[in-house]
C-alpha cells in the first residue's frame, strides 16, 4: 500500500472516533475536540494578513493547559471553518504546535515570553508532509460533515441551496 492509501485508510480510521455534529457547528465540533484532548480550545479571529509566501491563514499554539486557534478573520464563514479544521486536524495527528512563526506574530500573541517561544522553535519539526496530512484530515471531517443528512439552516444546506439550480418552470 502507498504512503497515500496509508494514511487515507489511518484518516478514516481517526474519523470513526471521532463525534462529527449535525447538523455541523464548528463550536461543538470544537468542543468535542476539546473534551477527547482533557483541555479548552480557544478560538481568536485576528488580522492575519495572510499571503502565499509569509503569513497563513491559521496558527495553533499549543500549550499543557489550552490549545489556542488564531484564524483570518476577515474571510467567509466556510473558509473560517475550513481553516480551523485544518489546525485541528494537526492536533488530532500528533503534530507539534504551530509555533514555529510565533516570533513573527508577536502582535497576535503579546503575552507569550519571547524566551519560551525560542525555546518551542527549537523542538519545532515541521514537513510539508504534515501539512498535507492535515489538510487532507480537514478536508475529510468537512466532507464527512457534507454527506450526514442536513438539518434545515445548517451551513451545509445553505451551501448546497446557493450551488443548486434554479427549477424550470413547466412548458405549456
Amino acid at each position: 500500500m502507498n504512503d497515500v492509501k496509508r494514511f487515507r485508510a489511518q484518516c478514516e480510521e481517526l474519523l470513526r472516533e471521532l463525534t462529527i455534529p449535525n447538523p455541523f457547528e464548528i463550536t461543538t465540533f470544537c468542543d468535542s475536540v476539546s473534551e477527547r484532548r482533557g483541555k479548552p480550545m480557544i478560538l481568536t479571529p485576528t488580522q492575519m494578513t495572510p499571503t502565499a509566501e509569509s503569513c497563513p491563514y491559521g496558527l495553533w499554539v499549543g500549550f499543557d493547559h489550552v490549545d489556542r486557534i488564531y484564524y483570518e478573520q476577515d474571510t467567509s464563514p466556510l473558509h473560517r471553518d475550513a481553516i480551523i479544521l485544518h489546525e485541528i486536524s494537526h492536533m488530532l495527528l500528533g503534530h507539534s504546535s504551530d509555533v514555529a512563526d510565533a516570533l513573527e506574530f508577536a502582535g497576535i500573541l503579546p503575552d507569550l515570553d519571547p524566551g519560551k517561544v525560542r525555546h518551542w522553535l527549537s523542538r519545532r519539526i515541521y514537513t510539508t508532509d504534515n501539512e498535507l496530512q492535515a489538510e487532507l484530515l480537514s478536508s475529510l471531517i468537512l466532507e464527512r460533515a457534507s454527506v450526514s443528512p442536513p438539518h434545515s439552516g445548517s451551513w451545509v444546506t445553505r451551501l448546497s441551496n446557493a450551488w443548486q439550480r434554479p427549477k424550470q418552470s413547466p412548458r405549456d
